[in-house]
């Protein structure tokens, strides 16, 4: 009987990862940064394509792959401050999955971050789950170069910088413009960052 129950199970298991199983051998693909990703039929014939993103919609959260290194600091900071987010795994890729709600289109939306070689890039996508779909999509690109460790180190770091800056900003922005015999200074030395105005 437990035999029985052992060899039902397994069999149950193997049809539900069949099922699950997308065939991505029919897929076109499209180059954005330094990878080369697959990309679903029904997200061919993009709207915009070039080195930095893929855009398959003038709606870029209908589905995007981008490329953000150059940017990484501002956009994921920003994605922190205005998402909901969670660490996950995905096609053996460390990733980050923020997920937020418009209210303009009434829809959910997911930005899912990872790392390919040694560049960070993500993909947007309707929806607050991560489909075997866009699971396929992130299996395309390379594996990172990085350590799970690694991989959050640098995102940590990077929304530090972007919250410095952002206060830094912020504070110049508190002091008046108009008296030129005031200007403000940042500082960075062993004790941090200091701000300020002097006269």
């Amino acid at each position: 009987m437990i035999r029985k129950i052992i060899i039902l199970s397994l069999a149950l298991f193997m049809l539900v990862n069949a099922a699950s199983a997308v065939d991505s051998s029919n897929w076109s693909t499209a180059t954005v940064g330094y990878e080369e990703f697959k990309i679903p039929p029904k997200y061919e014939n993009p709207y915009e394509s070039d080195f930095d993103m893929y855009e398959f919609d003038e709606d870029i959260d209908e589905f995007t792959i981008r490329y953000v290194n150059p940017n990484i600091m501002d956009l994921y900071g920003h994605f922190i401050e205005h998402n909901k987010m969670k660490k996950v795994k995905v096609a053996g890729h460390d990733a980050v999955h923020f997920t937020s709600y418009d209210r303009h289109d009434e829809k959910n939306n997911s930005k899912l971050w990872f790392s390919a070689g040694e560049e960070f890039y993500y993909i947007t996508f309707r929806g607050s789950k991560i489909t075997p779909t866009i699971k396929e999509v992130v299996k395309s690109a390379s594996k990172s170069k990085y350590t799970h460790d690694e991989f959050y180190s640098i995102l940590d770091e990077e929304f530090k910088n972007y919250k410095i800056v952002h206060a830094i900003e912020s504070q110049r922005y508190d002091y008046p413009t108009s008296d030129k015999s005031h200007h403000s200074f940042v500082s960075f030395g062993s004790n941090g960052v200091n701000f300020g105005v002097m006269s």
